[in-house]
């Protein structure tokens, strides 16, 4: 009797999830969502912790996991069989029954493929007519796509103002870069930038660069993170010249979340500096307040700055913009 007794003290919780990882360890826990590569396991010894699901070999799960997805804008709860599928159990709030159920979990499988696609599409539009016309377009997309340990993002912008049918700026520009994590913190970014502009005597800015980086947080309050990267950039000026140099940049990323996701507060840019005369130094920046209206719609308040100084021609770009976005 005393020896039934200490088995049952000594043996492990017989509802508790087990996660075997790829070096060997084994935890035990509570699997509660599966979400952009990340498994979340709620232990009683070390508190919540963040898996890489890239890294987990086996899990053995007997309660309900949220897995959200995106493109049908729902969580589905299912049930995880090993590091390659999960097994549908039900959407929540859908009987099975009903049209648009997924089929019960020993009829289907999905497989997992951890993308995650998320970004904004912001729009300003101004046309004004007095004494004098004036019209303003301007439209800027950030873009973002996380797979695994991967994530890439692309920025991409256009404006063009013209009072009395005389343009006075016009210039369009993107970038994009691909970081690739070696742990939770730590990454390695690859970075390509373009600009070109139809009215200063700077017509084009370009830079490619690659270097380390370090993600302070990336949650659901928000991200944050630096980049270091060394490169090549390149000047060219209307008048057909142009000079090629060596950089070094440093580049931010930064929002937070405020309201229950209502407003978001956001910045990011980036300082470079040319290791030749080509300029003193470059900045290129964006800082602003995002209020989401719907799940989709959301408006938009940013200052930007492009400025290039110390070099053959000074840029100087001041720029309020405001308007509506897609969000998603």
């Amino acid at each position: 009797m005393c020896l039934g007794a200490l088995c049952v003290l000594l043996a492990p919780d017989a509802h508790a999830d087990t996660v075997w990882m790829k070096n060997g360890d084994r935890l035990t826990g509570r699997v509660t969502q599966l979400e952009a590569g990340k498994l979340i396991l709620v232990t009683g010894y070390g508190g919540t912790m963040q898996l890489d699901w890239s890294q987990v070999k086996a899990v053995d799960s007997a309660s309900d996991v949220q897995i959200p997805n995106e493109a049908m804008r729902r969580d589905y709860l299912a049930r995880l069989r090993g590091a390659d599928e999960v097994a549908i159990l039900s959407v929540p709030g859908v009987p099975l029954n009903e049209p648009g159920a997924p089929e019960p979990i020993a009829e289907q499988s999905l497989a997992l493929g951890d993308v995650v696609w998320k970004g904004n599409l912001d729009l300003g539009l101004n046309h004004k007519t007095a004494s004098t016309r004036t019209e303003d377009y301007a439209a800027k997309l950030d873009g973002e796509l996380r797979q695994g340990r991967w994530r890439h993002k692309i920025d991409a912008g256009y404006m063009r103002n013209t009072d009395n049918s005389v343009t006075t700026s016009h210039h369009y520009g993107a970038s994009l870069s691909s970081d690739r994590f070696m742990s939770e913190q730590f990454f390695w970014q690859g970075r390509a930038f373009y600009r070109w502009d139809g009215i200063e005597e700077l017509s084009r800015q370009m830079a490619v660069g690659a270097g380390p980086g370090y993600q302070f947080w990336d949650d659901e309050t928000g991200a944050f993170s630096l980049a270091g990267l060394v490169g090549r950039g390149r000047y060219n000026y209307s008048d057909g010249a142009s000079e090629g140099f060596y950089a070094v940049s440093l580049r931010w990323d930064y929002n937070r979340y405020l309201g229950d996701k209502r407003f978001e507060l956001f910045a990011s840019g980036e300082l470079l500096r040319p290791l030749n005369n080509a300029a003193n130094v470059s900045l290129d920046a964006i800082v602003g307040v995002r209020y989401r209206m719907t799940d989709w719609v959301s408006w938009f308040l940013s200052y930007s700055r492009n400025q290039v100084r110390g070099g053959r021609q000074s840029l100087n770009e001041k720029r309020l913009s405001t308007g509506l976005g897609l969000t998603w």
